[in-house]
Parts: C-alpha cells; sequence; structure tokens
C-alpha cells in the first residue's frame, strides 16, 4: 500500500510540475525512445500508463508470477523514473519510464500467457461437463439447465477477445477477458452443483482480484 500511495503522490505532483515549472535545461542524454517525440510528452503518458498497468496487475503477479519481488522491482523503477523528473533530468526520465513500460509488458505479456493456457483447460473441462449435462438430461427427457450454453458462449467469447489482445500485444487487457472467461465457466460448476476442482481454488480468489493465500495442510 505504501508504494501505491508514493505513486499517487507523484502522479499528482507529476502533473503539477508539467503546469507550473519553467522550461528545463537542455540535457547531453541520449533518447532511448522514439527521438521525434518530446521527453516531457513521453513522462506525462507513461507516469499515467505505467502507474495504471502495475496496478492493474498486482494481484496477478502475486498469484501467478514472480510475487512480491517482481511486484516492488517495477514499482522501484517507476519511482525512479519519477525522481528523475523532479531533478529536471527529463530525458533521463523518459528512458527509464520507457524502460519501465517494456518490463511491465514483458510481465503482463508472460503472466497472460498462462491464464491463456489456465482459462482454455477450463473451458474444455466445461464444455464436456455441459455436454454431459445435455445428454443426460435428454435421456431422461427432462430439459437441461437454461443458462448452461449461454455462460458457455460467453466464456467462448471472452477467450476470443482475449487472444484478439494477445496479437494486438496488449497482454493486460487479454488478463481482463480470460478473468471473464474463468468467471463464466466457474458459473457453470455452479449452477450444475458440480464440485470445482481444487487446482482452480487459486483462479477464484484471482477473480476476484485477491491475493491468494494457501493454507497448510494439517497433519
Amino acid at each position: 500500500m505504501k508504494y501505491f500511495n508514493f505513486i499517487s503522490s507523484t502522479m499528482v505532483l507529476c502533473l503539477c510540475l508539467a503546469i507550473f515549472t519553467s522550461p528545463h535545461a537542455q540535457e547531453n542524454t541520449t533518447k532511448q525512445f522514439n527521438p521525434l517525440y518530446d521527453a516531457e510528452a513521453v513522462i506525462q503518458r507513461l507516469s499515467y500508463d505505467n502507474f495504471k498497468n502495475i496496478k492493474l496487475l498486482r494481484t496477478a503477479i502475486y498469484n501467478f508470477g514472480g510475487g512480491e519481488q517482481e511486484f516492488n522491482s517495477l514499482v522501484d523503477t517507476y519511482a525512479e523514473a519519477s525522481a528523475l523528473y523532479f531533478r529536471n533530468e527529463m530525458v533521463a526520465s523518459a528512458n527509464l519510464f520507457t524502460k519501465n513500460e517494456k518490463d511491465i509488458k514483458e510481465v503482463a505479456l508472460r503472466l497472460a500467457k498462462i491464464y491463456k493456457e489456465q482459462t482454455e483447460k477450463l473451458q474444455i473441462n466445461v464444455i464436456k461437463m455441459g455436454v454431459r449435462h445435455s445428454l443426460k438430461a435428454s435421456i431422461e427427457e427432462a430439459n437441461p439447465n437454461p443458462s448452461v450454453d449461454p455462460l458457455i458462449s460467453n466464456a467462448s467469447y471472452a477467450i476470443k477477445s482475449a487472444n484478439d489482445y494477445l496479437i494486438r500485444s496488449k497482454p493486460v487487457d487479454a488478463i481482463y477477458y480470460f478473468r471473464r472467461a474463468k468467471e463464466n465457466c466457474f458459473k457453470v460448476y455452479q449452477i450444475l452443483g458440480e464440485q470445482l476442482p481444487e487446482e482452480y481454488k487459486k483462479d477464484v480468489v484471482d477473480n476476484q482480484n485477491k491475493i491468494y493465500i494457501a493454507k497448510e495442510k494439517k497433519n
């Protein structure tokens, strides 16, 4: 929480400085971003985008990534880039914000691939479960639960959207839609009264944007 308080304060100060500070001195630092871009414009954009994405990825990093260490690494780079901005080292700050953006995307892409594998496996299990339910209802001359097919369709659509975002190199958005697909799959288990496999307990907690805490097994 202390990191987000710091980052929130940093963003407010950045916006204030962008309005009220005088033009900064020229730097000799080489630009490590598009040389056609203005350093301050890069900072303005990435100070917002990076903050937003770090916040969105926090739970995923703790549950399926490198945990606190990996999360803190992204925050620390963001904080260092902000410190350079306050020291009026605009190019150096923009360079580090650009590196921070790259690091965030790499982490998000790795996590999105994990979510993709988990979600598609869950989807297959739910489709099989839905087919078994429909066949059983047909044999028993009963009506199948009308909620099952729409939920499976919603999950499939969410997976399609997630994969589309992955192709477009937007892994943070992909993770959001993989979570929505999982949510629909979990509902199928619930309405059919089926026991959710143990392996998805963490996923349920993650879908609530909470950090999963494993319970120690009693001897």
